[in-house]
């Protein structure tokens, strides 16, 4: 019999930093279907993330017994879930749209699936321990109750495999069709924010999607988008994000203990975007703002106009930091890096010595 379980309520810089340790993510109606029968002792999770690369999954101790490339019709991959600025700006989740998204169905049974949910922070461990008599319906159940106004939910969603053409060649959403669980975002009303998936994070899904042999407009598509790229010294950084994120913390506690309830800052800064301005010597952990190619599919699996997307991002990261991504773009940023390190070593040898 399934133990109660009190699901819990987190912020969004403790989900952030949760996340990060993690990985040290007319309109068409959007694709959902009825949950799995009950007894079935595996389900599929839709992987469009990280959790595409085999390697991320082998440290997570995933192991899926089957993997199947597929397309989920009717959602669409946002960075919409708010990190770390300047650090680790966002991770992936799904929104419902009228566009598609790629990914890697993964097989997983009950005891994999509570390592997923934990390791996406759907989950605390104490949690996940608590569930180990119940079934696998009943984890996926409570995984799916809409508890929170930040993070990830998960929804059953209806994806399609890809099948062969005569040719023998992969064919896109030409397979059966899969009912798999993905991990959306928890906060579908209002506009998404619009914020960029780290460097590393960004290579992650490329590298994903390249090893599964998804779509190559897709592939194009994922090469495209921008990135941002931390600084050498981004933890200078750290010091302002942390005192910025205390200060919202401390404020929302005060609003709480003067309307006598609980404050929701997840609410109060629904897109995430305010990032703290860096002064001083914090200014050396600004990074930079890497922009891809044109693609010519853009609009296939993005319903935001590329230009809207760049113009934003520019904003919030700063024009004189956004480079097109062209021969040695960032050349200054890295000799202004390597000058300030060898400036730091020639003051320390000189007061060792």
């Amino acid at each position: 019999m399934m133990r109660s379980v009190r699901r819990w309520h987190v912020q969004p810089g403790v989900h952030a930093f949760a996340l990060l340790v993690g990985v040290l993510l007319g309109r068409n109606a959007p694709t959902m279907v009825e949950p799995l029968s009950r007894g079935s002792d595996r389900a599929w999770n839709f992987a469009f993330g990280s959790n595409m690369v085999p390697s991320t999954r082998q440290r997570r101790r995933l192991e899926p017994s089957r993997t199947v490339p597929a397309v989920v019709q009717g959602w669409e991959l946002h960075f919409s879930l708010p990190g770390i600025p300047y650090i680790e700006p966002a991770f992936a989740a799904l929104r419902p749209s009228n566009v598609s998204t790629h990914g890697v169905c993964l097989e997983l049974d009950k005891e994999n699936w509570l390592r997923l949910l934990v390791s996406e922070g759907v989950f605390r461990p104490d949690e996940a321990n608590a569930m180990k008599r119940a079934s696998l319906q009943e984890v996926l159940e409570l995984a799916a109750k809409p508890t929170a106004t930040f993070g990830y939910r998960l929804l059953p969603l209806q994806a399609c495999s890809y099948g062969r053409s005569a040719a023998g060649a992969a064919s896109p959403g030409t397979g059966p069709g899969l009912v798999a669980y993905a991990f959306v975002d928890a906060q579908l009303e209002g506009a998404p924010p619009l914020l960029p998936p780290s460097r590393r994070y960004w290579g992650l899904l490329r590298a994903g999607a390249r090893q599964h042999g998804l779509d190559r407009s897709y592939r194009d598509y994922l090469y495209s988008l921008p990135r941002y790229v931390p600084s050498p010294l981004s933890a200078a950084a750290l010091p302002t994000v942390l005192s910025a994120s205390a200060a919202k913390g401390l404020e929302g506690l005060v609003e709480a203990s003067r309307a006598g309830r609980l404050v929701d800052l997840a609410a109060r800064d629904p897109r995430g975007e305010a990032w703290p301005t860096l002064d001083g010597l914090a200014f050396l952990g600004t990074g930079t703002l890497v922009i891809g190619p044109d693609c010519a599919a853009w609009s296939r699996f993005c319903t935001t106009s590329r230009e809207t997307l760049l113009s934003s991002m520019r904003e919030l990261v700063g024009e004189a930091r956004a480079h097109c991504l062209s021969g040695w773009s960032r050349g200054w940023d890295r000799l202004f890096c390597f000058s300030f390190l060898f400036v730091c070593f020639c003051v320390f040898s000189v007061s060792f010595f």
